[in-house]
């Protein structure tokens, strides 16, 4: 059987079963046609004729917002207008005054308020400023437990080991390895980092040495996007100790590709046993 597209007009063929529900010959035919027609489905619709609770304009509204709601609106303006002439105004906000902490100047706040100390955020700031001042006299004299530098700190916050800066922080923990392998609080046991508990410490100190450029073809970390691999000259492997594997005068800065090269073939790692098989 044959019918045309209610949009296009175009003939379609279609199924005897299909004739009275098949009217478009695509999605696209449909969607514009029902952005057109706006009433194609008005019958469907269980909607109900309501006045607007304001201007008495009809409106259509579902059971559902009917049933909830005492009055209905046709847009927000009607809505606001009817709350601000018509629907009865709560009590009024019993107000009380009070004298500025700072300026002694009186001011209203609501009762809620009640504990409020100042009458704008200017006087706010003059206290603040104040108490700041007075707190930063009490502060005392201490010594950076790295560099022995001379610094000021709360004495709340005082303690055995005092530092200046992260920097120092990290140098002095790195140096006397406070939190490394047994000393730290987290040990669990068993081996050590691989490249030791100084590894990372050596490994940042080299990269500033080199001023953070691969020592072989001389790409940057800004321009290589990531950081720099550290390459041993003499192989960890071979080396027992880690401070003498990890001295900075055995560490070079280098990218992965050239550090790749340098392992290729013969020089692998796993090939040496003795210092006189680096190639």
């Amino acid at each position: 059987m044959e019918k045309k597209c209610l949009n296009c007009s175009i003939v379609i063929k279609v199924k005897p079963s299909h004739y009275e529900r098949k009217k478009y010959c695509s999605r696209k035919c449909k969607g514009e046609f029902q952005s057109r027609d706006l009433l194609f489905n008005q019958h469907l619709s269980k909607k109900q004729e309501v006045a607007c609770s304001y201007c008495g304009k009809m409106i259509l509204r579902k059971n559902c917002d009917i049933k909830k709601f005492v009055n209905l609106f046709c847009n927000r303006e009607c809505n606001t207008l009817f709350k601000r002439e018509i629907k009865t105004p709560g009590p009024p906000k019993v107000r009380i005054t009070l004298h500025c902490q700072e300026c002694n100047t009186p001011f209203e706040v609501i009762r809620s308020r009640q504990n409020a100390k100042f009458c704008s955020k200017n006087c706010l700031g003059k206290a603040n400023g104040r108490r700041a001042k007075q707190e930063l006299t009490k502060q005392v004299m201490v010594e950076c437990s790295y560099c022995k530098k001379k610094f000021q700190k709360k004495p709340s916050v005082v303690r055995t080991l005092n530092f200046c800066t992260v920097n120092c922080m990290g140098t002095y923990y790195s140096e006397k390895q406070l939190f490394s392998g047994e000393n730290s609080g987290t040990w669990n046991g068993g081996k050590i980092a691989y490249y030791g508990p100084n590894w990372l410490a050596q490994r940042r100190a080299a990269r500033e040495r080199d001023e953070f450029t691969c020592q072989k073809c001389g790409i940057g970390e800004s321009q290589y996007g990531r950081e720099l691999s550290v390459h041993h000259i003499i192989p960890f492997v071979i080396i027992n100790d880690y401070l003498v594997a990890n001295e900075l005068s055995n560490l070079l800065s280098v990218c992965e590709p050239c550090h790749r090269i340098i392992h290729s073939g013969d020089n692998h790692p796993s090939k040496f046993k003795s210092i006189d098989d680096i190639v």
